[in-house]
């Protein structure tokens, strides 16, 4: 999947994004996107080693997720392509009805490599939406 590299005013790639956000997305204030095989060789994504929040509201989590391109549309798709019938629901449930969302529960590894998080995104995720 392609993706955006968003990069701060100090010229640090900061996350990546989806490349196929919606028409309307904009990068946060302040950063500029740039598809991501665009960066030359030498750029890295400097990893954040602050502590990772253990937990987010659910509304942090949906802002955090259409600040970077993700759809709550993706997001049920997502949900809905969970071939195994106890996940699915499982993770339908956490999404639509649980009070926080917790990093370490297993629901979220189940949906993250779906919506093409991999652990580093979420952990920076948790971080970012933190602080919404």
């Amino acid at each position: 999947m392609s993706s955006l590299a968003i990069i701060d005013s100090e010229g640090r790639v900061v996350t990546f994004v989806r490349a196929d956000a919606p028409e309307n997305w904009a990068p946060p204030e302040g950063c500029t996107a740039v598809p991501s095989e665009q960066l030359s060789a030498g750029w890295r994504h400097a990893p954040d080693n602050s502590p990772v929040p253990t937990t987010i509201s659910p509304r942090q989590a949906r802002l955090w997720l259409v600040q970077h391109g993700v759809t709550l549309a993706q997001v049920d798709e997502a949900i809905a392509s969970i071939s195994d019938t106890v996940t699915r629901e499982t993770v339908q449930v956490e999404w639509e009805y649980g009070s926080e969302v917790h990093r370490a529960r297993p629901w979220l590894a189940a949906l993250g490599p779906v919506l093409g998080l991999d652990d580093a995104t979420l952990d920076q995720a948790f971080r970012e939406a933190a602080t919404l």
